[in-house]
């Protein structure tokens, strides 16, 4: 399958099956499972591994191109999504085969439904967050204890990926909501991203079996540099998508308003060439990072830039909508907490702020 064919068909699906359930997922907090397991059947995650495990060999930039067909309609359902391709991402970058043979092929075919319970690892290494689960070395494998507070796209019957501190490293692995000692918990309800399947985890002596280790306590430290690009940059398709809906907002409040609304500070065009830029940026950055040539600071520093954007395109959909723009039920509203979502979620603004200048500070 070429890459303009893909993404096709992943619009067409977005229309028809994402599309009529958009207000209920935002409002309600519908997860759309069938959604997601159709996008599977179809190839939507496939682009994270090549033919050989079981993918499509299309590339990072292909993946990050279908979130951000997904998230032009549903923010929300193209981070679910996101889930599921940064879990298959770090498989596909494993040095343990016998972890993707289990997995990999499952979650690119989107037979499994998966998610990545990386937030509190990522804030750790940055010395932002003590590491929330802990490991010990037992017979065949780990013994994880503790908590995390929120983890996506998770069930009873979904698997997601994990770390554990062990001494003065970290073991990751798969685990699922059926493994015995896995507990989940519902959050507090959120403003947004609500149909996520988000839950609060805890984990009692939760056994973890050498073949559902991703990157043993000796692999981790060479291991985590070789996902951490492709996680953040699969978050500009989320980005670019809420973009693109701000974006059809500002067209479409034009039509009528096109005068006053010129006196805003964000245009329509000025957006749009801005997006264009970062998207440019991002297709080169996953081609580096799907080589294993990852350039982390350009990363960072365009993700941060993206979550700017988001926030200013958004807002300034609203503006442009005016009163229309503050109906609860206007796409407009819905989108600026989307922005703010992108703009908060790891890494947050502040975070990649922080590692930016950490980087900057060394050279």
């Amino acid at each position: 399958m070429t890459r303009e064919a893909l993404l096709n068909n992943v619009a067409e699906l977005v229309k028809s099956k994402l599309k009529p359930l958009v207000d209920d997922i935002d409002r309600k907090g519908l997860y759309p499972k069938e959604f997601m397991l159709e996008l599977g059947k179809i190839g939507g995650f496939a682009a994270t591994g090549t033919v050989e495990e079981g993918g499509n060999g299309l590339g990072l930039a292909t993946q990050i191109a279908v979130l951000r067909e997904i998230g032009k309609e549903c923010g929300a359902t193209s981070f679910s999504a996101w889930c599921q391709a940064a879990c298959a991402w770090y498989l596909h970058q494993s040095p343990n085969q016998a972890v993707k043979d289990k997995y990999l092929a499952d979650i690119l075919q989107g037979k499994v439904l998966a998610g990545t319970g990386m937030s509190n690892t990522v804030k750790h290494l940055a010395g932002i967050e003590k590491h929330n689960l802990q490991a010990e070395r037992v017979e065949g494998g780990y013994k994880v204890n503790g908590a995390l507070p929120w983890v996506s796209n998770i069930g009873e019957d979904h698997i997601w990926a994990n770390t554990a501190q062990i001494g003065d490293s970290y073991v990751m692995f798969i685990t699922g909501g059926q493994w015995e000692g896995v507990t989940l918990q519902n959050c507090p309800e959120f403003c947004g991203l609500e149909g996520t399947r988000t839950y609060s985890l805890n984990f009692k002596d939760v056994f973890i079996s050498d073949e559902d280790v991703i990157a043993t306590p000796e692999q981790f430290q060479s291991y985590i540099p070789t996902i951490k690009a492709g996680f953040i940059l699969l978050q500009m398709g989320i980005g670019a998508g809420v973009i693109d809906g701000a974006l059809g907002i500002i067209r479409m409040a034009n039509v009528v308003n096109a005068e006053v609304n010129s006196y805003l500070d964000h245009s329509y065009d000025d957006l749009k060439a801005a997006l264009d830029g970062a998207w440019a940026e991002t297709e080169r950055l996953a081609d580096d990072a799907w080589n294993n040539k990852p350039d982390t600071l350009a990363t960072l520093k365009l993700r941060e830039a993206a979550a700017v954007l988001a926030l200013n395109a958004t807002q300034s959909a609203a503006l442009h909508a005016g009163a229309k723009g503050y109906l609860m039920r206007s796409p407009a509203q819905r989108r600026v907490r989307e922005a703010m979502f992108v703009a908060i979620v790891t890494p947050a603004i502040k975070h990649l702020r922080k590692e930016i200048a950490a980087l900057e500070a060394a050279q």
